[in-house]
């Protein structure tokens, strides 16, 4: 009997926590010079500055490999023109193109048969580089009221237990970036993450299934995958009409067509500068 209970409440949080969101804020992706500049400034400003997972770079940007073959999304808040949080898709093309958990943590992945190696290249994304600078991140004791106006919300966008927050933000940009998987047919998906973020999105319904043990990248981190298709499919009905919403705005990007064209990477002219300055 308490179940039913739960599952209804945590409903209208998500369904009041959607509503929320796009009256604050709207989807990007990052088609133009310009729009992928404020992508890597976030990072910068999220695992640079605030963060300290990577060194200071004199650009302000942070970029790396990858992301010559990779898109880049964000997430605006309406009134400000802030990014209020990134996330890229990295997407390689040919066997020489590998993913970052491929790179950098073999170790993440503990069984041949989930390797990424074993599919295609163009089957295979690894979402990553998810970044939400401070003054969008939520801290325990506000966790009754906006990030974006500084209003109560309506019951807060929290579970039943204790310290659990709804990652909106968080959920917004996985959202995002599935939904963009979807688009383009790339069935095997792969994120390092944070083992307490996954709990989290678990209790909302949504099961990445890890593959591997934690390791320490970027503090604790664990290897997940999940096909996007499966994703949305078993997640309920509210976050289902989050995610439609979701949808419906990718429809209204400008140059919306171009996420299915290998964007054109800026890192040579930032490179440029870099070696200038």
């Amino acid at each position: 009997m308490i179940r039913p209970v739960v599952r209804r409440k945590m409903n209208k949080i998500i369904d009041a926590a959607a509503d929320h969101f796009f009256e604050h804020f709207t989807l990007v992706v990052a088609n133009d010079e310009s729009e992928q500049r404020t992508c890597f400034q976030t990072r910068h400003q999220v695992y640079c500055e605030e963060m300290g997972f990577e060194p200071p770079r004199e650009s302000k940007m942070e970029v790396d490999e990858f992301d010559e073959f990779a898109l880049s999304c964000y997430i605006k808040h309406k009134a400000t023109g802030d990014c209020a949080g990134t996330i890229r898709l990295v997407m390689p093309q040919h066997p020489g193109q590998l993913l970052p958990v491929e790179q950098n943590c073999p170790e993440a992945i503990r069984m041949d048969e989930h390797s990424p190696k074993r599919y295609p290249r163009f089957q295979v994304c690894e979402i990553s580089r998810l970044a939400i600078p401070k003054q969008f991140r939520r801290r325990h004791s506000d966790s009754n009221v906006s990030p974006v106006t500084g209003k109560s919300l309506n019951g807060g966008f929290k579970s039943n237990a204790p310290g659990r927050n709804f990652p909106y933000l968080s959920l917004a940009l996985y959202f995002f970036a599935a939904s963009i998987c979807i688009l383009r047919d790339i069935e095997n998906v792969y994120v390092m993450m944070e083992p307490r973020l996954a709990r989290s999105l678990r209790m909302l319904g949504i099961n990445f299934e890890q593959l591997g043990s934690e390791i320490d990248y970027h503090g604790k981190r664990a290897a997940f995958q999940l096909s996007p298709m499966e994703f949305m499919q078993q997640i309920s009905p509210s976050l289902q009409r989050f995610q439609r919403k979701i949808m419906n705005e990718l429809e209204e990007v400008p140059n919306f067509g171009a996420i299915f064209r290998h964007q054109p990477s800026i890192l040579t002219r930032i490179h440029e500068e870099q070696r200038a300055a």
